[in-house]
């Protein structure tokens, strides 16, 4: 394999850590510059609304010291004097006065280019310009101008030519803004007017301190330009809609927002002027208010390039230093083995663990081979041991090998079996398989070192356990606790009724042959004890006299009953017959004697019926099978489903071919005899029967008795008589056999609710 083909981890690692090492730098470049150009703006946009506040500041002052020093010029004695008084040659002193107090309104901090006092009733004008007579006309045009004001003072912008007293010079501003007094202020009959002019173009250079490239517009309330950097556009209705939609919009007198102003973004400052409503607006293009962020931005893209730069420098050199063990790995393993060409490695680890895989799995592979033959040693070892074929000699090395705890003080052996399968789930077929998940889940339950390897042997499921109790009770009681928690496990997880027969204590290992028997014999006695039972074997009566006891009166009258095919009175006699063999004191052997005594009768009597037993099951099977029942249940279910049930329907098919033929014959009689003096007698006789069996069979095949049948043949005779001949009554009784004609008026009466003269005289009518 070529060196730059597995040196693949090589270059995923310098990427990897390059990445890990550059991309930081650039998050941290990244967010620095965000941040700083998001301070930059925040800084400008604070700066913007500090220069409209004082922008508004400046302007306002201004305003304020104008409208105080009117509103002190028009409450001056003078002002309320000379509004009673025509001003002529004769005031010429107030008329001075009037004047030296106008030029003192007009300094040059409060900008007034003229100040103008109107009197109504007399009709004359001061201003800068001296006295002057107004016509009637002009009069009333002031007066219905600024008269109509609602409030004594207030701010209004107009153009300078306006109204027509003024003379202006040349050059000077076309709009001014007007302060409006309607004097006397204190009185509600307003006689004059005081206002006083400021010129437009005397705030330029206050809006001129921002700076290039900002937009300064001072709108009045109703959104005419008083005042913008750009002197064309005072006067103009402010046309950009969006901008007063979202100052109308706007809830606060102070904000900021962008809007977009001829396909431009603008950062738009506002302040609301609560004095007079005017509205001071800054417009500063964004891509303005970003280009001193753009410095700062070029700074930290050089640094993070120089970072970078420095951290691959880095990465390549420690890279290299890293990555020499892996090399030297690699060197050794993969001469070691060859690659499969449809399995090509990716990278240098790709190679080092195909390679660690291979040998791990050949090491499972020995591990699992090892483990299944040791596993299958164990309970090859325990056959034996149960089957007497390991030598006592050999014993203890083959404990040790095994792993089996041999710091035991006794030790019982626990024989399985399943009692029955029915109503289970399961079928009979799979009983095997069953008694192997049942010494599974032993082998889970009891711990290794307390028993030896669980096996199944010969339809039973067999453990050896082992104890460190140093008494018999405590090793009893041991025993008896692990068998019930079996047989519950067992009947929770499954639905299965197991028994359990246990083996006497030993302390000898060699005599596990012995115990094992003794097991599978306790196993047996579930015929006495029912199924679900834990059997001790050392509980067992097997000294006492062998004797057997059979109860042959009860056996009689089954067979009775079976003759005549009457189940009810078999299944009850059957009961009584095995409950009299169960509830004696036996063991097993005197059991299965006595229900063997009982077979043995049963085919005796199919055999004297004339019923093949080969008809049901082979003789030899019969008696094999016995054997095998493990409980009062199966037995008596054996006998009915195999043996009592099919011979009693076989008795059934052949009585009843038998009834009919017998049946047959006796109403052939009836109907060819019924005018004789026939009896049941003398069929009997004739048929060679006894005449009880041939009442019993007539009424079971006819569900009528002999007398009823044949009284209601010669009553449908008499009847037809009646109607179709002209037989008298008495020649009907005589010819019926009957003793006289009363006895058959009587009888034909009682079956047809008249007599046979009222009966014949009915239907003939009819």
């Amino acid at each position: 394999m070529k060196a730059h083909k597995s040196a693949n981890f090589f270059y995923k690692m310098i990427t990897f850590i390059s990445i890990l090492s550059i991309v930081p730098v650039i998050i941290v470049g990244i967010f620095s510059f965000i941040r700083s150009s998001d301070l930059i703006e925040e800084h400008v946009a604070n700066e913007k609304q500090q220069s409209v506040y004082q922008i508004q500041t400046n302007i306002e002052q201004i305003l304020k010291t104008v409208d105080h020093s009117l509103t002190h010029f028009a409450t001056s004695s003078h002002i309320k004097q000379a509004l009673r008084e025509p001003l002529t040659t004769e005031q010429f002193q107030l008329y001075n006065q009037l004047k030296e107090e106008l030029s003192h309104q007009q300094t040059f901090d409060t900008r007034i280019s003229d100040v103008v006092l109107v009197s109504y009733p007399h009709r004359w004008l001061i201003n800068n310009y001296g006295l002057q007579r107004l016509s009637e006309e002009q009069a009333t045009g002031i007066q219905s101008t600024y008269a109509s004001i609602a409030i004594e003072s207030t701010w209004m912008f107009e153009k300078s030519k306006q109204p027509l007293y003024k003379q202006l010079p040349g050059g000077y501003c076309e709009y001014d803004v007007t302060l409006v007094k309607n004097i006397p202020l204190t009185s509600s009959n307003k006689t004059g007017i005081a206002f006083a002019n400021i010129p437009t173009c005397s705030f330029q250079n206050i809006l001129s301190q921002s700076s290039d490239s900002e937009r300064i517009i001072i709108l009045d309330s109703n959104s005419i330009v008083i005042g913008h950097t750009d002197k064309k556009e005072i006067g103009k209705r402010y046309n950009d809609t969006n901008i007063l939609k979202l100052l109308e919009e706007s809830t606060s007198d102070i904000g900021q927002f962008n809007s977009k102003l001829n396909e431009t973004d603008y950062k738009i400052t506002y302040r609301k002027s609560i004095y007079n409503n005017w509205t001071y607006l800054s417009l500063v293009k964004l891509s303005d208010l970003s280009k001193q962020s753009s410095s700062i931005g070029w700074f930290t893209f050089f640094t993070c390039f120089i970072l970078a730069s420095i951290s691959l420098i880095i990465v390549l050199v420690g890279s290299k230093r890293i990555y020499r063990p892996i090399k030297r790995l690699q060197d050794v393993v993969l001469p070691s083995f060859t690659m499969k060409e449809d399995k090509k490695p990716r990278n240098e680890f790709d190679i080092i663990e195909s390679k660690v895989q291979y040998m791990l799995k050949q090491n499972d592979h020995l591990e699992e081979t090892l483990q299944s033959q040791v596993s299958q040693l164990k309970q090859f070892f325990i056959l034996r041991l149960l089957d007497g074929k390991v030598d006592k000699g050999e014993l203890p090395g083959k404990l040790k090998s095994f792993g089996y705890n041999q710091d035991f003080k006794q030790i019982s052996i626990l024989a399985l079996q399943i009692d029955t399968l029915e109503n289970t789930g399961f079928a009979s077929k799979e009983e095997d398989v069953l008694l192997f998940v049942i010494n599974t889940m032993i082998e889970e339950l009891i711990p290794s070192q307390y028993r030896m390897t669980p096996i199944v042997k010969n339809n039973a499921q067999i453990t050896i356990l082992t104890s460190r109790h140093d008494t018999k009770e405590q090793h009893i009681y041991y025993l008896n606790n692990i068998a019930e928690t079996i047989k519950r496990i067992v009947k929770e997880d499954l639905n299965i009724p197991v028994s359990i027969g246990i083996s006497e204590p030993f302390n000898d290992i060699s005599k596990s042959k012995h115990a094992y028997k003794e097991s599978l014999e306790a196993l047996k006695y579930t015929l006495k004890f029912g199924t679900e039972s834990v059997i001790f074997f050392e509980n067992l009566e097997r000294g006492q006299a062998f004797h057997t006891y059979f109860p042959k009166q009860i056996e009689n009258e089954l067979f009775d009953a079976i003759k005549i095919s009457d189940k009810d009175k078999v299944d009850d006699l059957l009961d009584q017959l095995l409950t009299a063999i169960f509830e004696k004191d036996l063991n097993h052997l005197q059991y299965q004697i006595a229900i063997v005594r009982f077979l043995n009768d049963l085919i005796e009597l199919m055999q004297t019926l004339g019923i093949d037993v080969l008809e049901l099951e082979d003789n030899r099977s019969m008696f094999e099978k016995i054997h095998e029942l493990k409980s009062f249940a199966e037995v008596r279910g054996w006998l009915v489903d195999m043996i009592i049930n099919p011979l009693i329907n076989k008795i059934e098919k052949r009585s009843e071919s038998q009834y009919k033929n017998i049946s047959d014959n006796i109403i052939h009689i009836i109907q060819e005899e019924f005018d004789t003096d026939i009896t049941l007698d003398i069929i009997a006789a004739r048929l060679h029967y006894n005449p009880n069996y041939l009442s019993s069979v007539f009424r079971k095949e006819m569900n009528i008795s002999f007398s009823e049948y044949l009284s209601l043949y010669r009553l449908n005779s008499a009847k037809k008589w009646l109607l179709e001949t002209d037989m008298s009554v008495k020649e009907i009784s005589e010819r019926l056999n009957y003793n006289n004609p009363q006895n058959f008026i009587r009888s034909f009466r009682k079956i047809e609710g008249t007599t046979p003269g009222k009966y014949r005289e009915i239907k003939k009518t009819f």
